[in-house]
């Protein structure tokens, strides 16, 4: 069965993508390797830092529910392009669009002062990494699963086919 609805096939497509890339930015994290979870991240969005540490439990629960949801909405940005665009290439589609994303919330909300900055020198790259990773599954997903009539056929420009009798070019007489 496959998915014939693109809101649908982005969030499914996105959800799943999210776990792999997920669990590469933890066990980075637990190694030590960057100091920034994806789930901190995105508490930071609505809680302020001295609130995370006083009720650590629900600052997850935020955390967990607004990444992921990030995920179903950067999956819907992938279903989309691949709706627009065709399926071919979905891979590199995915890696672009998550390559923006990467771009707007690594790099915007730090800049901007929203997120904290991290402290690690590898963790912008871990986590593009994490990001082409997931732009990767989320373009594969979004392409196997959803269904072909929601993916064009053919190049998107392709000429526009003229009735019968009519030809491509029209013939003028000569000018006397």
């Amino acid at each position: 069965m496959r998915i014939r609805d693109s809101i649908l096939l982005g969030v499914t497509a996105g959800m799943l993508a999210g776990f792999p890339a997920r669990f590469t930015n933890n066990t980075a994290y637990r190694l030590g390797l960057t100091d920034r979870k994806y789930g901190q991240m995105a508490a930071s969005l609505f809680l302020p830092t001295e609130k995370q540490k006083v009720h650590p439990r629900e600052t997850q629960v935020v955390g967990f529910l607004a990444d992921y949801i990030n995920c179903g909405l950067m999956g819907v940005a992938v279903a989309s392009v691949l709706a627009r665009t065709g399926r071919d290439n979905a891979i590199l589609k995915g890696i672009g669009v998550a390559s923006l994303a990467w771009m707007a919330l690594y790099g915007l909300t730090t800049r901007l002062g929203v997120a904290p900055a991290s402290r690690k020198p590898l963790s912008s790259i871990l986590s593009f990494g994490d990001h082409v990773l997931f732009g990767a599954l989320c373009g594969l997903l979004a392409g196997g699963i959803g269904h072909r009539s929601l993916f064009p056929r053919g190049p998107r420009f392709s000429k526009v086919r003229q009735p019968a009798g009519m030809t491509a070019t029209p013939s003028y007489p000569p000018l006397n």
